[in-house]
């Protein structure tokens, strides 16, 4: 295990790259979350990306370069306003709510993830929709990023009507029984970490992950490497109703971050498509997510 001394020498090298390098949202969240910085500067980055409809900027997730609004970048926004404490009096926290109830399709009760528009500018190759099966591929959006959004929606219920918000929770849990890629588990841990979600909800979340999940989690550096699902992106906080089951884990990731920070002070993402700006956005997200992790378990 690396020393306390040695681990604040990392977090520093941290803090210089985001205040220096880092996008304009993460170098003032890094800001107000370290550095006493005012919160209000935070509102107003992110508020940047907000557009009239209410939906967030597909490109607030790097891979997507379009502006239009995208199910997905909302999803990130809305964790980011939650975070932030920001109530449900918020016109951004309303209009957010109200773009997500506008473009629900009614039939099916899924968001679709990111726009048609995406397609028109440049985009990661997991993206792409030429052949017409990007819905398809994500699983018809059934968790991801449904069950991202149903966790806010559980935060600011008071904007949602209640047969809508019982319905999503139904369909969600009733797909969470047999879920097993990646990213929809992530959205599903997401959602598991909102203190809103009521526990009669909650029960049998926590029995699918235990049962089916946790065991596939690796807690050793060697099967940590790689394009995997990690211990930090089920319980990212020792609040998380997971986080006593994967505290070993979790350690164990802590070590492997600070071990593979760079010389500068970033983390390089595992994954690249060839886009410059894309890949030092992902620097920026991973390198203030990660100082978060470190600062939330305890280093």
């Amino acid at each position: 295990m690396i020393g306390y001394s040695m681990a604040i020498r990392y977090l520093q090298n941290a803090w210089h790259y985001l205040n220096d390098h880092a996008r304009p949202f993460e170098r003032v969240a890094f800001q107000h979350a370290f550095q006493h910085g005012p919160i209000s500067a935070v509102l107003e980055a992110l508020q940047q990306y907000q557009n009239e409809d209410g939906g967030f900027q597909a490109h607030f997730e790097p891979d997507n370069r379009t502006s239009a609004s995208s199910a997905l970048a909302t999803s990130v926004a809305l964790r980011e306003a939650r975070r932030l404490g920001m109530s449900v009096t918020e016109p951004m926290v309303q209009f957010a709510v109200k773009y997500l109830l506008d473009t629900l399709d009614q039939e099916t009760m899924t968001w679709r993830i990111i726009p048609q528009e995406a397609q028109n500018a440049p985009h990661a190759p997991w993206w792409d929709n030429t052949d017409g099966t990007l819905i398809q591929r994500f699983s018809g959006c059934k968790l991801n990023p449904r069950a991202d959004l149903l966790g806010s929606l559980w935060v600011y219920q008071e904007l949602v009507p209640e047969e809508v918000l019982v319905q999503l929770t139904d369909d969600v849990l009733k797909h969470a029984e047999h879920a097993s890629e990646m990213h929809d588990l992530i959205c599903l841990a997401h959602l598991l970490g909102t203190e809103e979600f009521p526990e009669v909800y909650r029960a049998p979340l926590l029995q699918v992950f235990r049962e089916r999940v946790l065991p596939t989690i690796p807690d050793h550096k060697d099967a940590m490497q790689g394009y995997v699902l990690l211990p930090l992106q089920i319980a990212d906080t020792p609040e998380h109703p997971l986080a006593f089951d994967l505290e070993d884990a979790v350690q164990t990731q802590l070590d492997l971050m600070l071990e593979t920070q760079s010389p500068q002070g970033h983390w390089e993402p595992g994954f690249s498509w060839g886009n410059r700006e894309a890949d030092q956005e992902w620097k920026s997200i991973l390198t203030f997510q990660n100082v978060s992790a470190l600062q939330a378990w305890g280093l």
